[in-house]
């Protein structure tokens, strides 16, 4: 049954093209995608635009992060807030705004903002392949998908007809920050069971950049362990459980650092620097996935989990040597999904689910007061029990009208969020007024034309939302980017509604796909600087923002296994509420990226690439205190050449890949980032470069 499943929703998503991609040869359509629509499909049939980074190609990117394997890809950029802060940042929108899934579960409701929300997520040599949907994807996924959603999917095994074994393995050095990295994973399977292990660890030191100087406390390292068992119930039934351990230790957040010479602070004299001295995520889960018989052919998936991060929020006085802040804090999430997928007739599909998830925390600091600034003497309940909690339910319909396919869907959900009291800046408690409840309603509505195989366009319209974080409700305490965040338990959520018109298409051995977008956002929340003197902020509501650009992306195949590429992304986001009228804070800048790779099954294969970025000169002056910086245009030069060979010996594939990355060693620095003018200019603070010329070697097999 679950055979004919897929081979129903398959034919659904695809006879339309069918017909023309028969006369046009056997050219590659794009990757699938099951975040996009919640099931499996053509990323090319789906009203959205959408990026599918597969195993080859992060396999043979030399990344820390994330946001490092995103970079360069069309309507994304990133944030940079320290030694392994890269955050995504799909459209303009960043952290909370965006939602980021590992493995379909979601992680970055618990993260406070500023603090590289992705950087301890999972290690980069786990991950099998990421998608990245851009526009609002609240009907599917909730709160915080406002932005987009990126799923990162990490390795794991399969069922296998005869019993056996498999695995790989990874090593690489890298000379930037005399980085070394390993990875090895390993599976036993029989046709009922699947067992799957993998372990991964990295290990960098400060980082020089393009300036020929070491950035200081770059460094970090990553320990990761993950563990996945599956078995049938049946040949229609799968069920399988997951855990997953990801440790990063001496994370420093290097755009908080900030030489301090004003005597009666809370903080001493002297270098000052937030930092995490230890970041743990576990993550528990228990899922099933079941065909049925019957009409609709119904296909039902849950899923119940448990993820646990535990981080260390400590602050640290060069000239003491010592911490004089630390809090140790745990964020708890438990949560549930499930989906019913139905197809009530042979152009038809249908999906319907629910959803439900809490996050709770109760934070304590240790603060140092004068003259000592020893962490032992005071103690300070940041929190007292504060718990977000979310439920809702969504239906999807997907259905061919001849050459058009039409996707609409609507989601319901109650964001909720108590608090017994929270710290309130004279360090007393404030209990009141710090309970509210979010009433939110997602929508969309898109359509795939199928016009021609060189001419595929596409139109969404679709409305997402994300309520405040508990971060953002309740902490009243010193943040990762160097600021004191004043919180508001009565934020509004804040509502994207997003237009999108684009076009895919194949012509001979040319693939394109480009996407227009406007997204008018009502309560945007923000973070405002109130009092640059004492680097404090306070979370606000906008009335309106507004956010529109161009994406493209362009591929031709010049034969030989070669393909020339061009990513353009061009973007302006305006804050358009009454009191500002400005350019948004934080955006990005126009880029491209022009490049040449070429891929082979067995020989030499190799990549080059230019990614030029433009200045930024469009700041948030108001809204920033005139903290936001100017960025200069900068150009990169990544190059890298691989040999791979297939059946030697003991290993079923082998290749070595040497890549040069900032290969002029040109010094710049990302737009997007949280250190001032005012800091930067300090003789001992560092300003956040990128790092230089980097040359990695790595090797990597199948066996």
């Amino acid at each position: 049954m679950g055979n004919f499943h897929r081979r129903l929703v398959g034919s659904l998503v695809t006879t339309a093209v069918a017909g023309t991609a028969a006369a046009q040869g056997t050219a590659e359509l794009e990757g699938v995608t099951v975040t996009a629509k919640g099931y499996e499909a053509p990323a090319a049939e789906t009203p959205r635009s959408v990026t599918v980074l597969d195993a080859e190609t992060i396999q043979r990117r030399e990344a820390r992060s994330v946001g490092d394997l995103l970079r360069g890809e069309p309507g994304l950029a990133t944030a940079v807030d320290g030694s392994v802060g890269v955050d995504p940042v799909i459209r303009g929108l960043k952290r909370d705004q965006i939602l980021v899934l590992v493995d379909g579960v979601r992680v970055n409701a618990m993260q406070p903002p500023a603090r590289g929300s992705l950087a301890s997520y999972v290690n980069v040599d786990l991950i099998e392949r990421i998608e990245v949907v851009r526009g609002p994807g609240s009907v599917l996924y909730g709160a915080g998908a406002m932005g987009g959603v990126i799923n990162i999917i990490t390795k794991g095994g399969d069922f296998r007809d005869e019993p056996g074994t498999s695995g790989w393995t990874r090593l690489g050095v890298s000379s930037v920050d005399s980085g070394t990295r390993g990875a090895f994973g390993l599976t036993a399977a029989d046709e009922k069971t699947a067992l799957s292990l993998s372990a991964a660890h990295l290990n960098v030191d400060d980082y020089e950049t393009g300036h020929g100087e070491a950035l200081k406390d770059s460094g970090t390292s990553q320990a990761s362990f993950h563990l996945q068992a599956r078995r049938k119930l049946g040949d229609d039934h799968v069920i399988s459980a997951r855990l997953q351990r990801d440790r990063r230790e001496e994370v420093w957040y290097l755009a908080s650092r900030d030489d301090v010479e004003k005597a009666g602070r809370r903080e001493p004299d002297g270098l000052n620097t937030h930092y995490s001295p230890y970041q743990t995520r576990d993550r528990y889960e228990l899922a099933w996935q079941g065909d049925f018989a019957g009409a609709w052919a119904p296909r039902a998936e849950a899923t119940v989990y448990r993820q646990r991060l535990e981080r260390g929020n400590y602050d640290y006085n060069e000239e003491r040597k010592t911490d004089f802040r630390k809090s140790d804090t745990e964020f708890v999430t438990d949560g549930a999904r499930a989906q019913v997928e139905l197809v009530p007739s042979a152009s038809q599909v249908l999906l319907v689910g629910a959803e439900a998830w809490e996050t709770r925390a109760s934070p304590v600091s240790h603060i140092g007061l004068q003259p000592n600034y020893d962490p032992g003497d005071r103690r300070m309940e940041l929190i007292d029990d504060a718990v977000i909690q979310s439920v809702g339910a969504f239906v999807q319909e997907e259905i061919r009208l001849g050459d058009v396919m039409v996707t609409a869907g609507a989601r319901y959900d109650t964001v909720e969020g108590t608090a017994d009291g929270r710290v309130n800046s004279q360090g007393g408690m404030k209990t009141d007024g710090l309970d509210s409840t979010d009433y939110n309603l997602s929508w969309s509505l898109g359509a795939n034309w199928s016009l021609a195989r060189a001419f595929r366009p596409y139109a969404s319209l679709a409305e997402g939302y994300r309520s405040a974080s508990l971060i953002e409700r309740y902490l009243n305490y010193q943040q990762g980017g160097g600021y004191a965040l004043l919180p508001d338990a009565q934020l509004d959520p804040e509502r994207n509604l997003s237009l999108e018109l684009g076009a895919r298409g194949d012509a001979g051995p040319v693939s394109y796909q480009v996407a227009a977008y406007e997204s008018r956002i009502r309560d945007y929340i923000g973070a405002r600087i109130i009092d640059p003197n004492n680097n404090i902020k306070q979370m606000v509501n906008l009335d309106e923002a507004r956010i529109r650009g161009f994406e493209t992306s362009l591929d031709v195949r010049l034969g030989g296994g070669a393909t020339a590429f061009l990513n353009g992304t061009w973007i302006q986001g305006e804050n358009e509420d009454d009191r500002f009228d400005e350019p948004l804070y934080q955006m990005p800048a126009p880029e491209a990226t022009l490049g040449v790779e070429r891929r082979a099954d067995t020989g030499w294969q190799g990549r080059a690439a230019v990614r030029a970025v433009d200045q930024q000169d469009r700041l948030a002056d108001q809204f920033s205190n005139d903290s936001e910086r100017e960025t200069a245009g900068y150009a990169t030069l990544d190059l890298s050449v691989g040999w791979r060979t297939a059946g030697d010996g003991l290993w079923k594939t082998s290749e070595w890949t040497l890549a040069v990355h900032n290969a002029l060693d040109k010094g710049y620095r990302e737009h997007i980032n949280e250190m001032t003018a005012k800091r930067a200019e300090k003789d001992r603070v560092q300003d956040l470069w990128a790092p230089g010329r980097n040359i990695a070697l790595t090797w990597y097999a199948e066996f």
